[in-house]
């Protein structure tokens, strides 16, 4: 189980695109990037379909001023490396094809470190493995069709 633990921040300058804000966070097994349509300096509107990740993968979510691309590592062209036992770093890049054509495309590395360290993790013992604390759900529970609000039909015919 791994968990976000590193995020980068990032003032792109693009040709007219001037200082796009994009955030990289992941995961040992996710990587997210957000990337804000609207140029701070500007009045240029980037559009969803002017921007993919990696190997051509597109936004994942559109919200009003922010873009999403959320992945699996294993997907897109993301290159993982292992930087240390519990730390992987984590490379990918965003490519701007922009609808004008007297803008020049670009592409836009970025990196991200993930740990199986992570400060969410709680250990339970002393020593250096980590174990997660049991689970607050009841591994075993079984309701009745009562206790979901089912009748029993054939009870009241008779």
């Amino acid at each position: 189980v791994a968990f976000e633990v590193l995020i980068f921040p990032a003032a792109l300058i693009w040709p007219c695109a001037e200082n796009i804000n994009v955030k990289i966070s992941c995961s040992m097994d996710w990587v997210m990037v957000s990337v804000s349509p609207c140029a701070p300096s500007s009045n240029l509107y980037i559009f969803a379909d002017e921007l993919c990740l990696g190997m051509g993968c597109p936004v994942t979510r559109i919200q009003t001023y922010v873009y999403d691309f959320i992945y699996p590592v294993h997907e897109c062209g993301i290159r993982t490396k292992i930087i240390s036992e519990d730390t992987l770093l984590i490379q990918t890049e965003i490519y701007f094809t922009p609808r004008n054509i007297h803008c020049d495309h670009q592409k836009i590395p970025l990196e991200c470190s993930a740990s199986r360290k992570s400060v969410w993790l709680t250990p339970v013992s002393t020593d250096n493995e980590i174990k997660l604390d049991p689970s607050p759900f009841i591994a075993d529970f079984e309701t009745t069709p009562e206790e979901l609000g089912l009748l029993n039909f054939g009870n009241l015919l008779s």
